[in-house]
């Protein structure tokens, strides 16, 4: 991706772009990039058009493409949402633009962004061929790790990578939760000294991801009363009793997961790739899988599914059941039915 921004600043482009994915911060960098690149302060109220979903019909968006641009070289399309990319799409829309992309106009640049794009469809192979396809994903712990060491350096301060990786455990795992949250941490600590642990817990605020990572390492580390304690801060923050229970049952299955993959002989950055989780993640997931039994935690597997069924059918009251099942997996005696 980095390479795109090099090519842009020679003045080389495409004649049409498709940006996806799930990391909409970085999508928004890289349009706003192309968009400077490509058109000077004040030219594009004149050469700049933007057709959202349904207002982004293959006509209207080729006849855009043949208008001149006004005082400059290209003109910028951007096509937000428009669905074209993506599978079981019923629309015959988008067709025509399988040939236009070959027999672009050189002073335009088409932009499509999109949320997701069907890699086996015409329409993205014709992309692929006649412009450029870039899928924007969160990068991955190391290369995290080193952006977030290069901005304390330039704001004068330090971190260590033990900090980082409890930053990274805390804050949403998207780019814009963790730029967020780092210009937070920056502008709290200066330049006084290195930024630690402590800094993070005071200024940064946790996901619910990260609240719940913590309740499941208190009920395997077999510590009700801190894994119910947390479960009640999260319901007086409104948190709903249903997304906690999601949440540990997500958080149960990757536990079994990667043990199952890792006494397969799997490296655990393969296992951080196929369960698309972070390194540090895996590593505590293999150590709390040791805590229980293989049998024990598809027995927990299950009573999260239990509980889920029980909720929807309306045989329990789902904050009841959520501790119910949060209480027998912290207690060894419950757990056993002893």
């Amino acid at each position: 991706m980095k390479e795109l921004k090099k090519q842009w600043k020679n003045g080389e482009f495409k004649g049409c772009y498709l940006f996806f994915g799930p990391e909409a911060y970085l999508i928004k960098n890289y349009e706003k990039a192309l968009m400077e690149a490509l058109l000077p302060p004040g030219s594009e109220i004149m050469n700049h058009d933007i057709f959202e979903e349904k207002r982004a019909s293959e006509g209207a968006i080729m006849d855009a493409a043949e208008t001149l641009p006004f005082l400059n070289e290209k003109r910028l399309i951007t096509v937000r949402n428009s669905g074209f990319f993506q599978k079981g799409n019923t629309k015959e829309e988008g067709e025509r633009l399988l040939d236009y992309f070959s027999q672009l106009p050189e002073s335009v640049c088409i932009l499509f962004i999109e949320e997701k794009a069907e890699k086996n469809s015409r329409l993205y192979k014709a992309m692929v061929k006649y412009g450029e396809a870039v899928e924007f994903k969160t990068p991955g712990e190391k290369e995290l790790a080193i952006w977030i060491k290069k901005e304390c350096e330039k704001n004068g301060t330090s971190i260590e990578g033990s900090v980082v990786q409890f930053f990274l455990q805390t804050v949403e795992s998207n780019m814009e939760s963790i730029e967020r949250e780092m210009q937070k941490l920056l502008a709290y600590k200066g330049n006084q000294g290195n930024i630690e642990i402590g800094d993070i817990k005071e200024i940064c605020t946790p996901s619910l991801e990260a609240k719940v990572f913590d309740l499941v390492r208190a009920v395997v580390e077999e510590k009700p009363e801190k894994a119910i304690s947390i479960y009640h801060n999260l319901l007086l923050l409104k948190e709903s009793p249903y997304m906690v229970l999601s949440l540990i049952t997500r958080q149960f299955r990757l536990i079994l997961l990667s043990s199952l993959l890792s006494g397969e002989g799997m490296p655990n950055s393969e296992i951080s790739q196929r369960l698309e989780i972070r390194d540090f993640a895996v590593r505590e997931y293999i150590n709390q899988a040791r805590r229980f039994s293989k049998e024990a935690w598809k027995m927990a597997l299950k009573d999260c599914l239990k509980t889920d069924l029980d909720i929807k059918t309306g045989r329990v009251a789902e904050e009841a059941a959520v501790e119910l099942l949060i209480m027998k997996y912290s207690c060894k005696a419950l757990r056993s039915g002893e």
